[in-house]
């Protein structure tokens, strides 16, 4: 008993904290970064927790670090405590009502630039005391960031095939396939992947959800792509087509002022316009907040449709 006295007065949430970021992390740098504090303050409240408990729980390799047998056992209850300390947090804050909530939402790259922001939008003057934030990335980054609580739901293009995350369908894309203004194809019907054989494709980077569907489309085909350039982002790409870098498959609602203004044509070609799902995906095992349940409820009615 008094040991377990001494230790409720030595140990911190904020050193268990920072200790569960270093192991998930094995990286002091890291854990800072994802906590925004600093490298030194992180080494110094492992170390303080090293000291209150009298034993070794990480093993300093240069700039790598190791969990040792007694660090491995605090990390599975410090993650299982914070978690249930969490939960609480939630619980209270479930109670206070929706207009005092937080709202963390992930977006990948086209929904979270073209869709995303709309529907916050249209939540947030319905929800002015609400905090949103929206944080746009690659799907393997932000299923990751679902896993560890970071943000509360992601809209994604699958695949997901996480055990731990929940995916539910709430509404269609559309892939197209674009070329610049006076391009040789524009304006054909008829045509098929088998006459952009030749053409320099504009993609994103290797597994980004739009460029699956269109390399599943070219094997489905038996058609293969040249790809001429890899950019990171959809406006690169909207860009250096027009420039007349090549053709390029991008969601419809990317192009909408390109293909207003008439710097983007949309071909007519056998297969597309490709449709893929956009899915409202969070945690299993997390109990949702009321603010994140009711943002999940407005996206799926798509009343913020309406402001486009």
């Amino acid at each position: 008993m008094a040991e377990t006295q001494t230790l409720e007065k030595t140990l911190t949430l904020h050193q268990l904290r920072t200790f569960r970021a270093v192991a998930e992390q094995l990286s002091f740098s890291a854990a800072a970064h994802e906590l925004s504090i600093s490298q030194p303050s992180v080494s110094y409240q492992v170390k303080e927790l090293e000291q209150a408990l009298g034993i070794t729980l990480v093993d300093r390799l240069g700039k790598r670090v190791r969990l040792t047998e007694a660090g491995q056992l605090l990390y599975d209850y410090a993650r299982r405590t914070l978690s249930l300390l969490d939960e609480a947090a939630l619980v209270m804050e479930q109670m206070r009502g929706i207009e005092r909530g937080t709202l963390r939402v992930g977006g990948s790259t086209t929904v979270g630039i073209y869709v995303i922001p709309l529907a916050l939008g249209a939540f947030k003057r319905r929800h002015p005391g609400l905090s949103v934030s929206l944080e746009v990335g690659g799907r393997e980054t932000l299923q990751e960031r679902l896993r560890r609580g970071m943000i509360d739901l992601g809209v994604l293009s699958p695949p997901i095939a996480d055990p731990d995350l929940i995916s539910t369908p709430f509404m269609d894309d559309e892939l197209v396939m674009v070329v610049p203004r006076g391009h040789r194809l524009a304006g054909r019907r008829d045509l098929t992947l088998r006459d952009f054989e030749g053409e320099s494709f504009l993609m994103r980077e290797p597994g980004s959800g739009t460029r699956l569907a269109v390399e599943m489309a070219a094997r489905q085909a038996g058609v293969r792509l040249q790809v001429g350039m890899e950019l990171g982002s959809n406006g690169a790409i909207k860009h250096a087509v027009e420039a007349g870098l090549g053709v390029a498959v991008l969601s419809s609602h990317a192009i909408e002022l390109e293909r207003k203004d008439g710097g983007l044509v949309v071909v007519d070609i056998e297969g597309f316009p490709i449709r893929r799902p956009w899915c409202i995906v969070h945690l299993r095992r997390r109990r949702l907040p009321v603010a994140v349940e009711s943002f999940i409820e407005f996206l799926r009615s798509r009343a913020w449709d309406n402001s486009r």
